[in-house]
């Protein structure tokens, strides 16, 4: 009896729960965007590195694929990669922004900027 009490209960307490949203597939960017806030960032490898955060405009978090203009034997990447870590330890005070580039030969790839929002 008190097995069939406990199990009874317990589906009760999970017809309560919420499902939670299944996390949005990260996209491959293809224009410009720049981020209020950064939620998390990760580098891929040599020129890829994902994005999670909010894009300004938008109320909602994405997360996009974004590859980085890099020549060789420089670190384009990774200088993206710590500029989104920084505008991740101070939220509002800086924008993270990824530019596309939209001709000549390293068209389809972009170059990051960290911008001050509040000197």
């Amino acid at each position: 009896m008190t097995r069939h009490l406990v199990t009874c209960l317990a589906i009760i307490a999970l017809s309560f729960v919420s499902p939670t949203p299944a996390a949005a597939a990260a996209t491959v960017a293809t224009s410009s965007a720049v981020y209020d806030t950064v939620d998390a960032v990760e580098l891929l490898d040599g020129t890829l590195i994902t994005v999670t955060g909010v894009i300004s405009g938008q109320s909602a978090r994405s997360e996009s694929i974004y590859q980085i203009f890099s020549i060789p034997n420089s670190d384009g990447p990774a200088r993206c990669d710590r500029l989104a870590l920084l505008a991740m330890t101070k939220p509002g005070k800086f924008q993270f922004a990824l530019n596309y580039n939209s001709t000549g030969a390293f068209e389809g790839m972009f170059n990051c900027k960290l911008i001050v929002r509040t000197p």
